[in-house]
Parts: C-alpha cells; structure tokens; sequence
C-alpha cells in the first residue's frame, strides 16, 4: 500500500558526488521524518545524464512510499556515493 505524502513537508538538500559527477538532491519527509520522495539534478541540466537521474529518483521515491527502507535500498545498490555538502533547507 502506497503511503502518501503531505503537500508541504519538510525537506533535506544535499549535494553529491559520483564517478566525478555531480548531483544536487532535495528529499522530502513523511510529519513523522520517515523519508518519503526523492528528487535527483545531475549538474548537467537536459543531459541524458539528468534524465536517468531523475528517472531513478522518482523509483527510489515509490520504494520509499511503499514501505521500502533507505538501507534496503543501499543494500541492492553497488555504487559508493560521496556527499560533498549538506545544504540549508530552501526559503519557499
């Protein structure tokens, strides 16, 4: 069963690095901190890059919404990823 996440909800932004490339990621949270939706740029905007990205943001967000841990989804995933910066959370 999909869990569904509020209109407004707090979020996390991060910047990271992989295979020298760079991301910039926002993560949405459930009110109880549960995280629930992901959205993933590559540096390279229109890229294909960016498009993939964005395409496996949007799976890892369903796995989360429907019950899917963040270290279940780790465990399947064999890239090391860096994190470069923590960002403050945007203004809107």
């Amino acid at each position: 069963l999909r869990r569904r996440l509020p209109q407004r909800r707090g979020t996390i932004a991060v910047e990271l690095e992989h295979a020298g490339h760079h991301f910039r990621m926002q993560i949405g949270c459930f009110p109880d901190g549960a995280l629930g939706d992901v959205f993933l740029d590559a540096a390279k905007q229109n890229s294909g890059l960016d498009a993939f990205a964005a395409d496996v943001a949007i799976l890892v967000s369903l796995l989360l919404q429907h019950g899917a841990t963040p270290a279940e989804i780790m465990d399947v995933t064999p890239a090391e990823i860096v994190v470069v910066e923590k960002l403050p959370p945007p203004l809107w």
